[in-house]
């Protein structure tokens, strides 16, 4: 009997050397909304992202490189849009003008990468993973 405990006892001490690694994986997603777009008196097209941050945790700063492309699919532009701190459970909005390019002459938003989505500390957490995209528009919007 005395063996069998000391078995439990090992393995529960394995298994909270372990649990550290497990406890940075984050919890809970990061939702990322194409809410509207709309023409601006220069003949650009503005484009309002929502995003929800419904992780356990504050993102400090949430980067999105952003690809955009023309309706012939051709890629156009890229886009570097940064919201600021974002607090657990907390949403925040973003425009941005596109100079120069109508709304009608863009088919699709395509998200290359998510940047800053969790501390420097962890490691081993790939950001658009975390994403949940949802979209309002007529543009295509996501991977």
């Amino acid at each position: 009997m005395r063996f069998s405990t000391q078995l439990f006892m090992l393995g529960y001490l394995c298994a909270a050397i372990a649990a550290p690694a497990h406890a940075q994986e984050p919890a809970g997603k990061i939702s990322l909304e194409l809410n509207h777009v709309q023409p601006t008196q220069d003949g650009g097209c503005r484009l309002s992202i929502i995003a929800t941050n419904g992780l356990e945790r504050p993102i400090n700063q949430l980067g999105l490189e952003i690809v955009a492309f023309n309706t012939e699919g051709l890629v156009d532009q890229f886009l570097r849009l940064d919201f600021s701190r974002i607090s657990a459970g907390k949403t925040k909005v973003l425009q941005f003008d596109l100079a120069g390019k109508t709304c009608d002459g863009l088919s699709r938003l395509h998200i290359n990468d998510v940047l800053n989505c969790v501390p420097a500390s962890v490691t081993d957490v790939y950001c658009p993973d975390l994403l949940d995209l949802k979209n309002r528009t007529p543009i295509q919007f996501g991977d």
